[in-house]
């Protein structure tokens, strides 16, 4: 019998429930019934295998199963609690297309429609249709990663986690060139010991595509300014997108100079203190600019050339 989830539910404490909460609910449920194991992978193939002889409609491969034992991997997109609810006391096999699901390792894995899923399961539906989609998982998380604009909207941090899934070159290299400089990246488990969190995904992913090197001179450089050292360093703002597109406008202007460019930021706007006083509440454009004079003023300072010329004669007299 299908229960019905409670408004005062729905309005509950939390927004969303990333996937592998979901996940971990639903595998107690499993567990409550013994559908675990070896036990599981057995019931499952002899599921699949019916369907394959008996429930093949066209190019379709369709299986009627309990909600419950289907798996949300990690790598998916975080549930809205409001919408997968509203989808579960509401359950319309007629108003959307049945989730897809892959066989892999045994087990049933959702890989489109973790909302109906997850809301069919609270709900208490013990059968839904599903297609079973009968390829590689990296064909699978392309195919995820691909949804029609008429499904939720596809945030960066879902794309990353599930592209990161299926080794996709640019989001491997994101991932580790921000594990390189110990940043975590949005969307990711809270870490204690990140310096702070990359949150601009969209702009990682295009520089990553053309300009891997300028990302890793960034967050090298923001390391050093040590920015990010007040209350919790992983909810920190010296990682957004405002300060990130701000140096890199900086390095564009300064190419050819841009070690000179590093030496007087490091000189005269590192730490935190800094940071809070003269950046943190800054628009983007504001940034930049604040920056460029201090970085101005020390590569044209005429004490500096004056120096620089100096060694460059003694230099040519020995």
């Amino acid at each position: 019998m299908q229960k019905i989830i409670k408004e005062d539910t729905i309005m509950c404490k939390r927004v969303y429930l990333k996937a592998k909460e979901a996940e971990m609910e639903m595998q107690e449920a499993r567990n409550a019934e013994g559908f675990t194991g070896k036990n599981e992978k057995l019931l499952i193939a002899n599921m699949v295998k019916a369907a394959r002889n008996n429930s093949r409609i066209g190019d379709k491969l369709l299986m009627v199963i309990d909600p419950k034992e289907i798996h949300i991997p990690d790598w998916q997109r975080r549930i809205k609690l409001e919408r997968a609810y509203a989808i579960g006391n509401n359950y319309n096999s007629y108003k959307w297309d049945e989730p897809k699901v892959l066989l892999h390792n045994g087990i049933l894995l959702c890989i489109d429609g973790q909302h109906r899923i997850y809301g069919a399961f609270k709900a208490g539906k013990e059968d839904v249709v599903v297609e079973v989609m009968e390829c590689s998982l990296e064909e699978a998380i392309d195919l995820f990663l691909s949804q029609s604009s008429d499904r939720a909207k596809m945030q960066p941090m879902d794309i990353y986690h599930a592209a990161l899934a299926a080794k996709k070159p640019e989001y491997v290299a994101l991932h580790d060139i921000c594990a390189k400089h110990n940043v975590a990246v949005k969307g990711d488990d809270e870490k204690e010991n990140v310096v702070g969190t990359f949150t601009s995904i969209s702009d990682g992913i295009k520089w990553c595509n053309g300009n891997a090197d300028l990302l890793d001179s960034m967050l090298g450089l923001l390391g050093k300014l040590e920015w990010n050292g007040y209350a919790d360093t992983y909810n920190g703002k010296a990682y957004t997108a405002k300060v990130v597109r701000a140096l890199k406008t900086l390095y564009a202007y300064c190419e050819g100079r841009t070690d000179e460019m590093e030496t007087a930021l490091i000189k005269n706007c590192k730490g935190t203190e800094f940071f809070v006083e003269n950046i943190m509440d800054k628009t983007q454009a504001q940034i930049f600019d604040y920056l460029s004079k201090i970085v101005r003023y020390e590569m044209e300072s005429p004490f500096r050339n004056n120096k620089t010329t100096k060694k460059a004669v003694k230099a040519k007299v020995m």
